[in-house]
């Protein structure tokens, strides 16, 4: 399933950020309601000054809150008021979530924080002011309100093959490009370039395997012989290497136009290097069969969060929000005119 937006996904990375999670829904009377500050109602749904100031709590110090307290109010109503309306769809189309999911998903913390036995689990709930019935409570929300947009959205995202290749056509260039390759071994012999007679032996070392090479000895035979690099050991092997990883000089060596097998050796500054190059493939793109899911996640996540954005949108034109706080009532116009 494409990714959650960011008020419906839980990643839950300390427990104490539970305690804004919760819903107030079921937890106060309908007496207490009455008389309780409401600061905004979505349809016959009240978001109350107590459960507002309890999701503030804690969605001040994360980091879509901002550096403005007044903004992150708005933005916290907002979320407020898309979870009231995804509740309200979840009744009208008798989602709920089951006890098994419940479980399943509570059980899921416990192995998430390493908590073995049940009194690790209270101790741990207790330090966030939450009880197994709160983390019950949550988690029947969550789950339900991700049925809702599973169903409404991500069921009808248009995700065949024919989008898929038509989408890889448009973005290869950008996500699946491969340079040139070549599989490389290598001989480096290394000289002191303050001495002349040093880069002398050099030369004439590298003369030396090249003849050897030329008798038909093996190249990894030459290499562990000779060569003075890090891959000696490997038979001077590098592996495969994309055109432009290397030093320009070497990089032109290994890619050259025509292909050598075996390049003129390339004098540095202080070693000499003698390349083997096989196995040489042009630059092109990584084949769609190999990327197919790679780019369904990609394609997921965009066109879900456009989706996603024209539901809520008109969820809430069919609504009827009313904020009641002054400096708060600006957000719903926010919303409406984004």
């Amino acid at each position: 399933m494409p990714r959650m937006p960011s008020c419906y996904e839980r990643p839950m990375r300390k427990l104490i950020l539970l305690t804004g999670l919760l819903f107030t829904a079921g937890v106060p009377t309908f007496a207490a309601e009455l008389v309780e500050k409401v600061v905004a109602s979505v349809n016959d749904r009240l978001i109350t000054a107590s459960e507002f100031e309890k999701r503030f709590a804690v969605f001040i110090s994360s980091p879509q809150a901002g550096n403005n307290p007044l903004e992150a109010r708005k933005k916290l109503l907002n979320e407020l008021i898309d979870e009231k309306l995804l509740e309200e769809r979840a009744k009208e189309l008798s989602v709920a979530a089951t006890d098994e999911e419940v479980e399943t998903a509570v059980e899921k913390v416990k192995r998430q924080y390493n908590l073995a036995t049940d009194a690790e689990f209270d101790n741990a709930l207790k330090t966030s002011n939450l009880t197994r019935e709160d983390l019950k409570r949550q988690m029947r929300n969550t789950i339900t309100l991700q049925k809702v947009v599973g169903r409404d959205i991500s069921s009808k995202l248009d995700m065949t093959d024919d989008t898929l290749r038509l989408e890889y056509e448009r973005r290869k260039d950008q996500l699946y490009k491969v340079a040139e390759q070549a599989k490389v071994g290598e001989i480096v012999i290394r000289f002191d370039a303050a001495d002349p007679a040093s880069r002398a032996r050099a030369a004439s070392r590298i003369e030396e395997a090249r003849a050897k090479l030329a008798a038909g000895t093996p190249f990894a035979d030459v290499a562990k012989e000779y060569s003075e690099g890090n891959a000696r050991e490997r038979g001077g092997a590098l592996g495969s290497v994309n055109k432009g990883e290397l030093v320009a000089a070497l990089d032109a060596a290994v890619f050259s136009d025509p292909p050598q097998e075996f390049p003129p050796p390339v004098l540095l500054s202080s070693s000499i290097h003698l390349f083997h190059v096989t196995d040489r493939k042009a630059a092109g793109y990584r084949p769609f069969a190999e990327v197919k899911e790679d780019l369904r996640g990609r394609i997921g996540e965009d066109l879900y969060d456009k989706r996603y954005g024209e539901y809520i949108k008109k969820l809430r034109r069919d609504a009827f929000i009313k904020i009641y706080e002054p400096a708060l009532a600006s957000a719903a116009e926010e919303k409406k005119a984004t």
